[in-house]
């Protein structure tokens, strides 16, 4: 898991979901808008401990 990457990606986000939940895993699910107006998203799979700051 790149955090840099991620809040990076939080800044810019359209929608944040929660895709899946495993145990003590969750696969997080980021959507944005790149600079042609398309719309991309992209999935992390994050542990108990992770921390992201919004």
């Amino acid at each position: 898991m790149s955090s840099q990457t991620i809040s990076e990606l939080v800044k810019t986000a359209d929608q944040i979901s929660i895709d899946e939940i495993k145990g003590k895993k969750v696969i997080l699910k980021i959507s944005w808008f790149d600079v042609k107006g398309v719309k991309k998203s992209k999935k992390f799979l994050l542990t108990e401990k992770d921390k992201i700051e919004f």
